[in-house]
């Protein structure tokens, strides 16, 4: 999933993400459109349409972006906590899109994007750098952690973040099934402190 980075084409994403943002403060992002988008961005659409195939990618975008380098180092290079916290940290940067973005449903939505991507990564750290076969209890519990994760991250913003990153990532950490939790929580390669 990581690509080559553009910095000009980087910037225009953010500014997208910006007017987004801006149109939040008095719209739900389900009721905002692509033309309201574009010109609030002071874009044309087929600028916008380049950088993002609708209003659904802006959000997948962003959270790739973020989640990337951090959230999807679990068990490569990030212990569980690390990965929850150093991912909240930034996600949290975004409040008003994330808030926005969770109040959807469907296949589109960030709720069902962040756990098909969250999962896909899981399976992949123990697949392709643990070289561990996945059995019928492993994926469960993948599975099941996943949704009871997305859904605590959903509600921890529509609560209005009711307790400090550092108590969220923890409470995040407690979740975690013990059997996969001790499969990855020692990174392969730790970050530098």
């Amino acid at each position: 999933m990581k690509e080559w980075f553009d910095p000009e084409k980087h910037q225009m994403q953010i500014s997208i993400i910006d007017a987004t943002e801006h149109l939040l403060d008095s719209t739900g992002f389900e009721a905002i459109s692509v033309a309201q988008i574009c010109k609030a961005a002071k874009i044309s659409r087929s600028t916008f349409y380049y950088h993002f195939k609708d209003k659904f990618d802006i959000v997948q975008w962003h959270f790739n972006y973020v989640a990337e380098h951090l959230l999807f180092e679990t068990g490569r290079t990030l212990t569980w906590y690390q990965a929850n916290y150093l991912n909240t940290c930034e996600v949290v940067k975004r409040k008003k899109l994330y808030c926005g973005a969770f109040e959807c449903r469907g296949y589109q939505s960030l709720f069902s994007y962040a756990k098909r991507r969250r999962i896909e990564t899981l399976k992949e750290t123990i697949v392709d750098y643990r070289n561990m076969p996945l059995d019928e209890e492993l994926v469960f519990q993948i599975e099941c952690l996943v949704e009871a994760e997305v859904a605590a991250v959903a509600r921890w913003f529509k609560n209005g973040m009711p307790y400090s990153i550092e108590r969220f990532a923890q409470l995040l950490d407690d979740i975690i099934p013990r059997r996969l939790y001790n499969l990855l929580n020692d990174p392969i390669h730790p970050a530098m402190p």
